[in-house]
C-alpha cells in the first residue's frame, strides 16, 4: 500500500466500561489520524478519564488487528490527562511498520484505550473507549489499487469457473466458448489491461513527481513543536492562575497568565523580547462543541504602537486588543495575539475589527 499521498482519518471511540469514569457521564474521545509522505502521526483526544495521582494506572493507546489468521497489536503509547480528566496526546509512527515488526498500519483494525495497573502486572488490561478504523476508508489507497483489487477479484472469479482457458499477460479468450463467457472473459481482460495501463501511467507519474520533489522543508517541526507545547500547556493549565483581561474578546478564548517567559515557544523573537520585557505572557484555548481545544491562542503583551508589534506582524502578530480599561488608541497597553490551528499547527492572522 502507498502511503506517499496524504489522507486524514477521523475516528470516534466509544465507551466500553463506566468503571474509569472521573465524574457522572460517559468517557469520551476520538482520534485523528494522518498519513503522507511515507510518515504517520496521531492526536487521541479524551474527556472525563478517572485521574490517578499516585499512577495506580495508567492509559494505553493500542492497536489491534488480524494478519494470516493471527492476532497482532501495537502499544502506540501512554495517554497524558490531567486532574479534570481530559487530555490530548500527540503521536508519531512509521505507516509500514507500526509496530516494529513490520505490520502496517492498514494490518491494524480496531484502536482501544485501556486501563493498564502500574503495580499488578498480571492484572488484565481494562478497555475503556474502542473505535473500528476498518469502518473508515483506508489510509492511502490509490486508484490504481482499486482496480489491481477488482481485477484480482475477477480473476479470481474467472479460475474458480469451469471455464478451460486461462490468461495469460493480453492474450484473447478462445473463440470456441460461449458468446456469454466470451463477454465474461474479455470484460476481464479489458479490466487488467485497463488497469495495466492505469499502474503503469501511475507509475510514471509517481517517477515524475518524485524527480520534481523540492529539497525538504523541515518548517513542518515547528508546527509539531508548537503542537507540543500547546498541548503541554493544557495538560497543566490547572497550575496557571485564570485571567479575564479583555472587557471584549474576539477569540473567545480562557486565558492563562503564564509567568515563567522562558516556556513560550521559540518561532516569534519579538514576543519573546516582549514577554520578558513584561514578565509574563497569556496562553488562551478554545474548544468545540465537544469541549476538545480547536484553536490556541498566545498573547503578547505591549502598546498599541508599531514599535511593540512583535516582529512588526510578520510572525503573526498582528492582531490587538486592549486590556481592562483601556481603549483602542495608540499608546495605549494591552496585548498582541497570533492563533494556532490546534489541528495542524499553522500559525494564523487574527484580523482586527
Amino acid at each position: 500500500m502507498n502511503y506517499m499521498r496524504y489522507h486524514r482519518d477521523v475516528l470516534m471511540l466509544e465507551e466500553q466500561t463506566s468503571d474509569f469514569c472521573a465524574k457522572a457521564g460517559a468517557v469520551r474521545g476520538h482520534l485523528k489520524i494522518e498519513t503522507g509522505s511515507n510518515k504517520g502521526a496521531l492526536r487521541c483526544q479524551v474527556q472525563n478519564l478517572r485521574y490517578y495521582p499516585r499512577g495506580d494506572y495508567v492509559y494505553k493507546l493500542i492497536f489491534f488487528g488480524k494478519k494470516n489468521e493471527r492476532t497482532i497489536h501495537a502499544i502506540i503509547g501512554t495517554l497524558m490527562i490531567n486532574k479534570n480528566g481530559t487530555g490530548e496526546t500527540y503521536f508519531r509512527f512509521h505507516p509500514r511498520d507500526v509496530d516494529g515488526k513490520g505490520n502496517e498500519y492498514a494490518d491494524f483494525s480496531t484502536a482501544i484505550v485501556a486501563a493498564v495497573s502500574s503495580f499488578d502486572e498480571k492484572e488484565p488490561l481494562h478497555p475503556i473507549l474502542k473505535g473500528e478504523t476498518g469502518n473508515l476508508p483506508a489510509p492511502s489507497i490509490q486508484k490504481e489499487d482499486s482496480l489491481v483489487r477488482v481485477a484480482n477479484t475477477q480473476i479470481d472469479e474467472k479460475e474458480s469457473s469451469k471455464a478451460e482457458n486461462k490468461m495469460e499477460g493480453k492474450e484473447r479468450v478462445n473463440t470456441e466458448k460461449k458468446s456469454e463467457e466470451k463477454s465474461k472473459e474479455v470484460n476481464v481482460e479489458n479490466s487488467i489491461e485497463f488497469a495495466e495501463n492505469q499502474i503503469a501511467e501511475g507509475t510514471k507519474k509517481e517517477e515524475t513527481v518524485q524527480k520534481e520533489i523540492a529539497p525538504p522543508n523541515f518548517n513542518r517541526f515547528y508546527n509539531e513543536y508548537l503542537l507540543y507545547a500547546c498541548g503541554h500547556m493544557c495538560r497543566v493549565s490547572e497550575f496557571y492562575e485564570e485571567v479575564n483581561p479583555f472587557s471584549e474578546d474576539l477569540t473567545g478564548a480562557r486565558w492563562k497568565k503564564i509567568k515563567n517567559v522562558g516556556s513560550l515557544p521559540l518561532v516569534s523573537p519579538g514576543a519573546q523580547y516582549f514577554s520578558t520585557q513584561y514578565r509574563h505572557y497569556l496562553f488562551g484555548a478554545k474548544g468545540n462543541s465537544q469541549g476538545f481545544a480547536e484553536r490556541y491562542f498566545f498573547a503578547i503583551p505591549g502598546r498599541f504602537t508599531e514599535v511593540e508589534k512583535p516582529d512588526g506582524g510578520k510572525s503573526g502578530f498582528t492582531y490587538w486588543q486592549p486590556m481592562y480599561g483601556a481603549s483602542r488608541e495608540k499608546n495605549e497597553y494591552g496585548y498582541w495575539i497570533v492563533e494556532i490551528n490546534a489541528e495542524n499547527g499553522d500559525v494564523l492572522e487574527i484580523k482586527n475589527k
